[in-house]
């Protein structure tokens, strides 16, 4: 409930976060140009801002929606699991996965194995239908029957709550923030050499330029402090998703004790190829910036939810 509740707030300023940087631009344009503020009584500045910013955060969202899991597992150098496989870790690890599809009443993803010694799993797709999970080596090797099972249990919370669809909507709007910010950058400087070839000194003042700086500035303040709320809504969904883990297994050690072994265990050696993907999977930060920006809570606050919870639900 906490991580749904603070998953919409979230969700929320982002938007709250478009409109007052729209705002502002608009009043810096009037404030700034006294031409502008007496010749144009409908918000051209703020509006467009707003509605390009909105527009390539729609067509980014549409390019994600046709990407499926698979195309992502592949892409981060997953190895598609034969389903009637011999080797007997991954012949239990299409076991578990079909154990969790029955508990929460969802198909039976692809699995792919990642050739990494460190213990991760990520889930990917745009709705539970083109779904796909990825499990690294590690996770088979150092992880028993109960801890593969919490993992898997957490991955299956993530398709069942739907946080990559939001995952790619916050996405989506980062990227149009982004381009903002670019699309001013590249107004500011064809309008710098457009005053060098003219060699008009006044025009390095003209309104285009004051309006590509506006977007820069806007897009640039926007994209900061939209990639820390995209890293806050993520943190949540990974709550929402142990606590999933923890109501599919019944079995609250399960997940808790695999945490353990994560931060037991610092290997860092994912595939290269994958790095696009890394919002997607766990990662470990110790620097305060490193932290604002993380897209996974310290394995610390989520070991003690987990076990805060077992414990008052015991208590019940």
């Amino acid at each position: 409930q906490q991580a749904k509740s603070k998953t919409t707030l979230y969700l929320f300023v982002f938007i709250t976060l478009a409109l007052t940087v729209a705002g502002l631009a608009e009043w810096a344009m009037r404030y700034l140009s006294w031409d502008y503020q007496d010749t144009a009584p409908f918000p051209y500045v703020g509006a467009g801002f707003l509605g390009l910013t909105f527009l390539v955060a729609g067509f980014n969202y549409l390019q994600y929606t046709q990407v499926g899991g698979r195309y992502v597992a592949e892409s981060a150098g997953g190895v598609l699991i034969d389903p009637q496989t011999a080797r007997a870790e991954e012949r239990q690890l299409l076991n578990l996965v079909e154990e969790m599809a029955i508990a929460t009443s969802l198909p039976v993803p692809p699995v792919y194995r990642l050739p990494a010694k460190e213990i991760n799993a990520f889930a990917a797709g745009t709705c539970p239908e083109n779904a796909a999970i990825a499990v690294t080596s590690g996770c088979l090797q150092k992880l028993n029957r109960d801890e593969l099972q919490a993992v898997l249990a957490h991955e299956f919370g993530h398709i069942y709550n739907r946080d990559m669809v939001i995952g790619m909507r916050v996405a989506a709007m980062i990227t149009g923030f982004f381009v903002m910010s670019y699309l001013g950058l590249r107004l500011l400087q064809m309008s710098a050499y457009s005053s060098n070839r003219r060699e008009d000194r006044q025009s390095q003042g003209n309104p285009v330029a004051l309006v590509a700086l506006i977007f820069l500035v806007g897009g640039a303040v926007t994209w900061f402090f939209g990639s820390i709320l995209q890293a806050m809504v993520s943190r949540q969904r990974e709550f929402l998703a142990d606590a999933c883990s923890v109501q599919y297994t019944r079995n609250p050690s399960g997940l808790a004790n695999a945490l353990r072994k994560i931060g037991d265990l610092p290997v860092s050696d994912m595939p290269k190829q994958s790095k696009p993907f890394a919002h997607l999977y766990f990662n470990q930060h110790a620097s305060f910036w490193a932290r604002l920006f993380a897209t996974h809570p310290p394995l610390e606050e989520r070991i003690t939810a987990i076990e805060e919870a077992s414990s008052l639900s015991s208590q019940v």
